[in-house]
């Protein structure tokens, strides 16, 4: 996880924050009913995800940047920090989907919990 957060960078910070929200408030939707607007989890989720997506298109962008100021590589050593780089770029779509997963389960889980039953509806 360290490692993960690591080779995030800086953006991780965010990703963990808005993530960590809303995951906090889907967990509190789920058990013990709605307390406050789902908009507010929605707009949390949405931020979770721009935050996301902003930190693996920084992620890249440094990777790119440090890449192409290297005229001295061969071929072959470009190519490998490329990869590893891009490898690297990923960790805060790792962490930020697996926090709007969570989310996502929570709040189906506490939707699911709080509907009432129709009992019209059987047959």
């Amino acid at each position: 996880m360290l490692t993960l957060f690591r080779d995030g960078g800086f953006s991780m910070y965010f990703v963990l924050a808005f993530g960590a929200l809303s995951l906090g408030w889907a967990a509190e939707y789920a058990f013990r009913g709605p307390k406050k607007p789902t908009s507010s989890f929605y707009a949390m989720m949405l931020a979770t995800l721009f935050a996301t997506c902003s930190g693996v298109a920084s992620d890249l962008g440094t990777t790119f940047k440090t890449v192409s100021g290297m005229p001295n590589l061969s071929h072959d050593d470009r190519f490998q920090m490329l990869l590893e780089g891009a490898g690297e770029s990923m960790a805060p779509a790792i962490m930020g989907f697996s926090f709007l997963a969570l989310s996502a389960f929570l709040l189906a889980w506490g939707a699911v919990r709080t509907r009432p039953i129709d009992s019209s509806a059987r047959a």
